[in-house]
Order: C-alpha cells, then sequence, then structure tokens
C-alpha cells in the first residue's frame, strides 16, 4: 500500500512538473522576425541610432515574446546592425554598428485609412521611442512612420519584416 501511494504521489510530481514546463517553453519561445531595410527618414534614427553616423543599410532581428498566450508578458527583443553596405557582400562595412533595445509591446488597432489594421507598438508607454509595425500576416509585418504610415520602399528595398520558420 505504500509503495502504491509514493509511486502514485511520484507520477502526479512528473506530471505536474512536465507540464508546467512544456507550459513555460511554449510561452517562453520568441515569434522571430528579420528585415533588411534602407536608412532613411523615417528608419532613422530608429529611437537610439547615431544621428552623426553614415548608414544605408538596417538589418533587423525582431524577438516577439507573449504572442500565443493572452496570459503571457508582452515582451520583445529587438536587435538591429546597421551601416555602410559592404559592396559585393551581405555585410556591412567594419561590421556596422551594433544597436539592441528591449521592452513591452502592445498590440493596438487602427490606421489612417485603415481603422480596423492590427498595429504591434514596441514601448508603448515611451511615444517618442516607440516603433510600430502592421500586421500584415502571421508571417509579415511592415514598418510604419510615426505617423502610422505605411514606410514605401523602392523596386530593390522593402521595409517587411519576415517571420523565420
Amino acid at each position: 500500500m505504500k509503495k502504491a501511494k509514493l509511486l502514485s504521489a511520484a507520477v502526479f510530481v512528473f506530471y505536474s512538473v512536465a507540464c508546467s514546463q512544456t507550459e513555460h517553453n511554449v510561452q517562453a519561445m520568441p515569434v522571430i522576425f528579420v528585415a533588411s531595410t534602407p536608412c532613411t527618414v523615417g528608419t532613422r534614427p530608429l529611437p537610439g541610432m547615431s544621428l552623426t553616423g553614415k548608414c544605408e543599410l538596417i538589418k533587423w532581428k525582431l524577438q516577439i515574446f507573449g504572442i500565443a498566450g493572452s496570459n503571457s508578458t508582452r515582451t520583445y527583443i529587438l536587435d538591429c546592425d546597421y551601416g555602410m553596405a559592404k559592396q559585393g557582400t551581405r555585410g556591412l562595412v567594419d561590421g556596422g554598428t551594433h544597436l539592441h533595445r528591449d521592452g513591452k509591446w502592445a498590440m493596438q488597432t487602427g490606421m489612417p485609412g485603415n481603422p480596423t489594421a492590427v498595429i504591434f507598438c514596441l514601448d508603448p508607454g515611451k511615444p517618442k521611442e516607440s516603433v510600430y509595425l502592421l500586421k500584415l500576416s502571421d508571417e509579415l509585418l511592415h514598418l510604419l512612420d510615426s505617423d502610422r504610415q505605411l514606410m514605401t520602399g523602392t523596386a530593390a528595398w522593402s521595409y517587411t519584416l519576415n517571420k523565420l520558420p
């Protein structure tokens, strides 16, 4: 009888730990978006970027936590490398300059011309530092300017961030 109770308790503890770890790991996994965009008036200065350095390219890696769970903490990590493009490569001259930001994000709705648009706002509590991204689909986010207008690209450049598989 004691062995049966001990075995039942062990199974219960193992199951409880396994379930809590699984739930924690699912929520802890970020959704990752990447892009290469030009440095222009709308994306430069990205809050935290140098105002004096030369820049023609920004490489983005945005990790968003808490998209899947409504009760999850909504945080993000944004890492950007920016500078002058190194000709004939995908890199930046001298490796460029690194910018790291992290904080909270919020989902908002509405933009000029589309009141139902879904917007990801990085740092909603800091309006002068906020970055806005329009959710085009579960796989695509598009950078918005400070007036929540779409950033317009060219045949060679886009302002769309793509989800990594």
